[in-house]
């Protein structure tokens, strides 16, 4: 096929998300041939943006946060300004009231007294209760103790996963509490650790700021976009991506009917299941989330200014709500607001399938809970829905994912990345650094010098 190494033919990048994108013009700009193929008709996969009737809604809340310089280079390069920083806003609900969220050691004193002061005791007596970290449970039950657990993380978990906490892999807790937290100064295992925390934080104000793009995620998405097709790229979009193999590597790659291609590189993103099966191979047991996005567009403001928050109540069928105003008023049109209420499902399951039938149950809830005043006040809901949005780390999801990635090991030009080719719950930051990696590694064993794309227009 005229190959002679991993980067001299054309390397392919299936999926264009966050991932996908960074990968691709990482090694663009290193003067290396880069096909994209993704199946939706926009870039920027689980981070993409809808847009209608002047309101601009992403999958759900998105906003960059990194410690790695070379992520923040990247992201400012494509924005070049054109964003919006501010400080987080994200709550809980709770029995009725919302709460600050990641809970923080002063909110114990705002909980109902009861729950207050079980909860201080738990933290006492969590110096001498010994868990076995082999649980989302346990390791909730280990960070925050008994009442906290049962009260804000038990319910929303089971919800949000479909799976009981004891039956969920401690890796969920690990990467889903601690990337919504953020500072890692915020420990609550013991009593000695809730007093220091709390006066340290009662000394130091939160000063953490995330940025924006100011017209949504699909903003830099689509930046990322026109920077590789005007440096002469090919995105197919519209049209899914299919590999064959034969002996140790991918042989061809068809966009669609559009194209095919003799890759000597394959940057997969899609799930790590799907490859399985365009191969040949045993396909894992690794399941992945669907999720519902209820886009409500609403006349005039809401009562509480969060940029997203919470909802573990069983008897309410939303899990989360993203205000996208809040994250930049360029994403919603004057005298109204953007309601993102998402609900997690199996794909193809009822939920899925009938999705527009729930809207008046969605209506009703944000109506519950208070954040919307009367049901006149709706103009529009667009129901939108996203296949493969999380992946379900059940207990024993990683001899499922290590026997998944030792079958596609054997083809030594196939790489993995991005959340669901890897399988692996992230932010969009993590993501953007996977692909700053992954293509350097491969651009250092091909002997090429790297070049970031964030120093070029």
């Amino acid at each position: 096929m005229g190959k002679t190494g991993p980067l001299d033919g054309d390397v392919v990048v299936v999926g264009a998300g966050v991932a996908g994108l960074t990968t691709a013009i990482v090694l663009q700009r290193a003067g290396i041939n880069v096909k994209i193929i993704e199946k939706s008709d926009v870039l920027g996969g689980l981070a993409r943006s809808w847009s209608y009737e002047g309101f601009v809604f992403d999958v759900g809340p998105h906003r960059f946060h990194t410690e790695n310089p070379s992520v923040s280079e990247f992201v400012n390069g494509i924005l070049k300004g054109d964003s919006t920083w501010f400080p987080r806003v994200s709550e809980v609900y709770f029995e009725g009231s919302y709460y600050s969220w990641p809970l923080k050691p002063q909110n114990l004193m705002q909980l109902p007294p009861a729950l207050a002061v079980k909860s201080a005791i738990d933290l006492a007596m969590n110096n001498f209760r010994e868990y076995e970290i082999d649980s989302f449970e346990n390791y909730v039950l280990r960070q925050y103790g008994p009442t906290l657990y049962e009260n804000f993380f038990k319910g929303y978990s089971q919800k949000f996963l479909g799976l009981h906490p004891r039956d969920t892999h401690p890796d969920w807790a690990k990467v889903g509490i601690n990337r919504a937290i953020i500072d890692n100064n915020l420990q609550m295992q013991n009593l000695s650790q809730l007093l220091k925390t709390t006066l340290l934080q009662f000394k130091k104000p939160d000063e953490t700021r995330f940025l924006y793009p100011k017209n949504g995620m699909q903003q830099i998405w689509d930046a990322l976009g026109r920077i590789f097709l005007a440096a002469g790229g090919t995105i197919h979009t519209g049209v899914g991506a299919v590999m064959e193999g034969s002996g140790d590597e991918i042989t061809t790659v068809h966009a669609g009917k559009e194209a095919s291609y003799h890759p000597s590189t394959v940057i997969w993103t899609a799930p790590i299941t799907l490859a399985q099966k365009q191969l040949g191979l045993d396909v894992s047991d690794l399941e992945y989330l669907g999720l519902i996005c209820y886009n409500v567009c609403l006349k005039g403001d809401v009562p509480r200014e969060y940029q997203w928050c919470y909802y573990g109540a069983s008897d309410l069928l939303l899990n989360r709500v993203s205000i996208p105003r809040f994250f930049s008023d360029n994403t919603t049109p004057a005298g109204m607001t953007g309601i993102c209420a998402e609900v997690t499902c199996r794909k193809d399951d009822e939920r899925w399938k009938h999705a527009e039938r729930l809207t008046d149950h969605i209506i009703n809830d944000l109506i519950r809970v208070g954040m919307i005043k009367r049901r006149s006040d709706v103009h529009n809901v667009y129901v939108e829905r996203v296949a493969n949005s999380y992946p379900i780390y059940h207990k024993n999801y990683t001899g499922h994912l290590e026997a998944a990635r030792s079958g596609l090991s054997k083809f030594k030009n196939l790489e993995l990345a991005g959340r669901t080719g890897l399988f692996w719950y992230n932010n969009m930051d993590h993501s953007i650094e996977n692909g700053l990696q992954l293509s350097e590694r491969l651009l250092s064993e091909a002997g090429h010098d790297l070049k970031r794309p964030a120093k070029t227009a």
